[in-house]
């Protein structure tokens, strides 16, 4: 190195330094004039700026720590029914920040320098199909499903994307999921002791789609605890989770529930005998809740019975109808949002009662054929493969007690999915994202914070 390159040196660092507080004065300028007028609100009118600081100051962190942003959306979708009675549009606006907050993140350029996942791959077939159906069906109603179909594509980009760079890390994302469900479980359980429910529904209005979220919960909530006996408060977790699951009474999560059990014991996730003490943990809060609520137990089990036979054939003759559906179109299917349009007109006889929602199939993949056609079917399919391959090849290869969950929870969810309508609910959507990235060998180290 020569004499005048040392020299240099100093002047280069110092321009350098220069040009860094040159640059971050607005940084300085702008949060002092914002705080002197906060100032200036509160004292003129302190009932207005007070909520209006509070909203803007959550409305920064959501747009500038993306993680929070995306965390919130996750917790917040376990209390979508009563988010909805302050104002239905809460959910919306939560995704709408997260994204947002994300397009704010990627203006830099992109999170991580990992090549794209076939999950993501998948995904983009399937909105490919998605929009072609739509163009050439024009189904009434048609563009509201297909932003939903959207919506939950774009989240799980984002969370994807998120995960991958490091920002937010699968084990946390699945602590925020399985606490937000323990709360959301012991909600639906004291609505139900206390008689205003039948089932354990609470803040998900239908029991079937409360257990569809709970049932991917449970296998999560066992991944997260410290290894070891002594109990913790993910130990509660799993009870909760777990007494809320068998109270909604969901068929369809219970034979879930049984293969999530299975595939967590053949994972060595659990143990026989871990399981054999959970058993008993819960026959015996099973018995203290029928020995306390004798009556409430036995009219939710009667009641339960009485509607069994009625919902069988109900489901039976909307399966049947989704099905022509898609044999008539077996393409591109008749168009998001045609289920729940048009398929009386692939009905002998309406279903005889209306205990079942009758604007959907209770049936994922019939529905999404019926909707989208094989194309958009196998889409489908090949998005839930995805998941299931990266939390399964993630276990083989690490023993990670988090992927085997993730592949349990998925294997489980995609079993009950053939007796419920749950394309557009969070669980499968998020563990997807979760096998997806579990099987990344190390995240790329995230960007610096401005």
């Amino acid at each position: 190195m020569s004499g005048t390159d040392v020299a240099e040196r100093p002047s280069v660092v110092a321009r350098g330094a220069g040009g860094r507080r040159e640059r971050r004065w607005p940084f300085v300028l702008v949060p002092a004039l914002l705080a002197l007028a906060g100032g200036l609100g509160v004292g003129l009118a302190p009932a207005v700026a007070g909520p209006v600081l509070v909203g803007v100051l959550a409305l920064a962190v959501m747009l500038t720590r993306l993680e929070v942003a995306l965390s919130l959306v996750v917790a917040a979708s376990l209390f979508e029914d009563y988010l909805a009675l302050v104002d239905p549009r809460i959910m919306k606006l939560l995704a709408l920040l997260a994204f947002a907050s994300w397009l704010v993140r990627r203006a830099t350029g992109r999170l991580h320098g990992g090549p794209r996942t076939k999950a993501l791959a998948a995904a983009g077939l399937l909105g490919v199909a998605l929009l072609a159906s739509a163009a050439l069906n024009g189904t009434p109603d048609g563009g509201e499903v297909l932003l939903r179909w959207v919506g939950f594509l774009v989240l799980l980009l984002v969370l994807v994307d998120t995960m991958r760079a490091g920002r937010l890390a699968p084990r946390t994302l699945a602590r925020v999921y399985v606490a937000a469900s323990a709360v959301a479980a012991a909600a639906g359980i004291v609505s139900y002791t206390i008689g205003l429910d039948r089932r354990v529904g609470g803040p998900i209005g239908d029991p079937n789609d409360f257990a569809f979220f709970l049932l991917a919960a449970l296998p999560l909530s066992l991944a997260v605890r410290r290894r070891g006996w002594r109990p913790s408060g993910w130990d509660l977790a799993t009870v909760l989770i777990t007494v809320a699951l068998l109270g909604t009474f969901s068929r369809g999560a219970l034979i879930g529930l049984a293969v999530v059990l299975l595939v967590a014991v053949l994972a060595r996730q659990i143990t026989l005998q871990q399981l054999t003490g959970l058993a008993g943990v819960l026959l015996v809060l099973a018995a203290l809740v029928a020995a306390m609520f004798p009556d409430l137990v036995a009219e939710s089990l009667r009641q339960k019975d009485a509607v069994a036979d009625e919902n069988i054939t109900e489901r039976l003759q909307l399966w049947q109808a989704a099905g022509e559906m898609a044999l008539d179109a077996p393409l591109l299917g008749q168009g998001p949002g045609s289920f729940g349009a048009e398929h009386a007109r692939w009905l002998e006889q309406l279903p005889v009662s209306a205990t079942s929602d009758l604007d959907v199939a209770h049936q994922t993949y019939l529905e999404v054929a019926a909707e989208v056609g094989f194309i958009g079917l196998t889409a489908f399919l090949a998005l839930l493969v995805a998941g299931l391959r990266g939390a399964w090849r993630a276990w083989r290869r690490d023993e990670d007690g988090l992927a085997s969950a993730v592949f349990s929870a998925l294997v489980g969810t995609i079993v009950a999915a053939v007796f419920l309508s749950e394309q557009f609910f969070l669980p499968l959507w998020l563990l997807v994202a979760l096998g997806a990235v579990l099987l990344v060998d190390e995240p790329s180290p995230p960007a610096p914070e401005d």
